[in-house]
């Protein structure tokens, strides 16, 4: 039997190592990846998910449990808390002054006492139930703008809604953010611009909305909420 050279023996280890190496890196990288899309799939999931402990209810139960009818009973709502200022350029029109959530609506520097107040106010509906009657607001300030719906997953639908169901202030500033889950592939048709509807659901956060005026937007912090049961009165 012929004996290997050192040589091809350095050389068989070598490649040993590189394909050992090559291995445990593939296996590192699909893990990796396997452990990102978890968590995605988890991010997902406790944003949509119906918030203790209102789990286990019927919607019968949620219904004789509403604290909330009245948005203008919401204090903080529709205002500029937690905000900072930054200037922006309109088409033909002089400087304006804009509004923009701080990142995690955590307080500005310098923040005002009243902006601290209504912060603070709002935040204490968190988990409170709610039910409003309304409209799908517009995405812009013209009757015939398209709804503002998003489908951003199958079935789960992400709503600007309009408390104010006459429409009779454009744009509307009594704003809520929906979240709601329906039969998927509706899109922005899920429901009309003549749609009234009154949902029933628990406020989670805060989020951040624009009002589009003539030449310029202005940001402001209204209730976030996800719907458990919704109804079109017509």
């Amino acid at each position: 039997m012929k004996l290997l050279s050192i040589t091809t023996i350095i050389r068989l280890v070598f490649l040993t190592g590189l394909l050992s190496l090559f291995f445990a890196c593939s296996n590192t990288s699909t893990d990796t990846k396997d452990s990102e899309k978890t968590k995605e799939l988890s991010a997902t999931e406790a944003y949509w998910a119906i918030p203790e402990p209102y789990t286990n209810l019927s919607i019968e139960q949620i219904k004789s449990q509403i604290e909330i009818t009245d948005y203008m009973t919401i204090k903080g709502a529709a205002t500029d808390a937690a905000t900072e200022s930054r200037g922006t350029e309109s088409p033909g029109a002089p400087k304006q002054i804009n509004r923009s959530l701080v990142a995690g609506g955590a307080a500005v520097p310098d923040e005002s006492p009243k902006n601290k107040a209504d912060r603070e106010a709002l935040a204490e509906y968190t988990n409170k139930l709610i039910s409003l009657e309304g409209v799908v607001n517009t995405v812009g300030t013209q009757k015939n703008s398209p709804l503002d719906i998003k489908e951003t997953l199958p079935g789960k639908y992400e709503i600007w809604f309009c408390a104010d169901k006459n429409q009779k202030r454009k744009p509307c500033r009594y704003r809520a953010y929906l979240l709601y889950e329906a039969p998927e592939g509706k899109g922005d048709t899920l429901f009309t611009h003549d749609n009234v509807i009154r949902f029933w659901g628990v406020v989670l956060e805060q989020q951040i909305g624009k009002l589009f005026f003539s030449n310029y937007t202005k940001f402001k912090r209204y209730p976030k909420i996800r719907v458990i049961d919704l109804e079109v009165i017509k």
